[in-house]
């Protein structure tokens, strides 16, 4: 009986370059087109990410950008901020992405090029490199744990970052899209869950305030409770919600701040 197409694919040598050509998406859609694609490609978790080590950027990224979603060019931001993309750069200079010159992802591992990772592009009047610090000290991308928590994570990330505390840059973070809108939505629940403004019940701000941790949100105060529901000790350092690390103590963020805004915009 002849070979036909599926066995040719399935050969590892006629594999591996055929991923050369195609997105992550691409050569996920194809381990799906017959069973024996799903078992040369997705069978193995370790294969899959042997071969999309060297897939091409599916260009997601750059159409987002270039998908303006009013006239103003104005596009919402975290919490429903609006935050202005470089439409006329996405539009006429920045039109194509470079497909091979790609690196990974450093939260799912898909390959994206520069023009496609998810960064803020035009620099806003206050800094903002840090996830926790901005000009009108609101409070984001934050969250406190209790001490039984806080111990468990840490043990968790034991190993996987080369730097104790978080050192997250939102404009050198080689980050893609989804892995963006997965972290905003995490953050938004938390707050959402474990979190109480001063300004939307202050009857529980003040029948709380001396039994878990309270932060500054501009100009008001918010509580924040665990993951678990417990209250959080007074002393609990906070966490960035994008890596999970501890953050630098209180204290220190105003000499952070002014840290950040010596550097560069990239």
């Amino acid at each position: 009986m002849p070979p036909v197409l599926s066995d040719l694919v399935s050969q590892y040598p006629v594999l591996t370059t055929i991923a050369n050509y195609l997105s992550t998406l691409d050569l996920f859609y194809l381990g799906l087109t017959c069973r024996g694609c799903h078992a040369d490609n997705l069978s193995s978790t370790k294969v899959f990410d042997t071969l999309r080590r060297n897939c091409l950027c599916d260009g997601l990224g750059l159409r987002r950008r270039q998908n303006i979603r009013n006239r103003s060019g104005h596009m919402l931001g975290n919490g429903g901020r609006s935050s202005q993309d470089e439409e006329i750069e996405a539009k006429l200079v920045a039109t194509k992405c470079d497909e091979a010159g790609t690196l990974p992802c450093l939260k799912c591992g898909i390959n994206i090029c520069e023009e496609c990772r998810e960064y803020p592009r035009v620099f806003p009047k206050y800094p903002n490199r840090r996830p926790h610090l901005n000009g009108p000290w609101q409070n984001e991308n934050l969250m406190c744990l209790c001490d039984a928590c806080d111990t468990r994570l840490e043990e968790q990330l034991q190993g996987k970052f080369l730097n104790e505390l978080c050192d997250c840059d939102r404009y050198r973070r080689w980050i893609c899209l989804k892995c963006v809108r997965e972290e905003t939505r995490w953050t938004q629940e938390y707050y959402k869950r474990h979190t109480v403004r001063e300004v939307d019940d202050y009857d529980h701000y003040e029948k709380y305030y001396d039994s878990t941790k309270v932060m500054q949100d501009h100009q008001f105060e918010i509580l924040f409770y665990c993951i678990c529901g417990a209250c959080v000790p007074k002393s609990a350092r906070p966490r960035c919600t994008w890596c999970k690390r501890k953050h630098r103590p209180e204290e220190e963020w105003s000499a952070e701040m002014m840290e950040m805004r010596g550097l560069a915009t990239v």
